[in-house]
């Protein structure tokens, strides 16, 4: 009963040990979803086409920025039906946003170009 009972100790224990040494290591970027792997490119972009200036100002992580889908407008109405237009907004907090707000820029998700930028005032 004892050699029983040691063989399934060791037989488990034998198991824990090769289930830890083969755990495959996960590329952090390789684990992030589709969408993730867009919104992670829109904010390299948005992040390269800032001031020095304007990257001293960001809070926290860049790669943290929030990011958004839109339709496109102009002068505040949605452009129409027939033609709808999505761009992604990425959104930097800054040191700022109390006085002249968030930097927001927009960027067409089919070309990678960058569309426009929120006015700070």
């Amino acid at each position: 009963m004892k050699n029983l009972i040691l063989f399934l100790f060791i037989l488990s224990l034998s198991f824990i040990v090769l289930g830890c040494i083969n755990e495959k290591q996960v590329d952090p970027v390789d684990s992030l979803s589709e969408l993730e792997k867009v919104y992670m490119e829109m904010r390299e972009i948005a992040w390269a086409s800032l001031s020095d200036t304007d990257k001293e100002t960001v809070m926290g992580n860049w790669k943290d920025a929030k990011v958004t889908e839109e339709q496109l407008s102009v002068n505040g109405e949605v452009l129409p039906d027939n033609n709808p237009m999505k761009v992604m907004k990425v959104i930097f907090n800054t040191s700022r946003d109390r006085f002249l707000g968030p930097i927001g820029i927009y960027i067409n998700s089919d070309t990678n170009k960058i569309i426009s930028k929120d006015i700070r005032m």
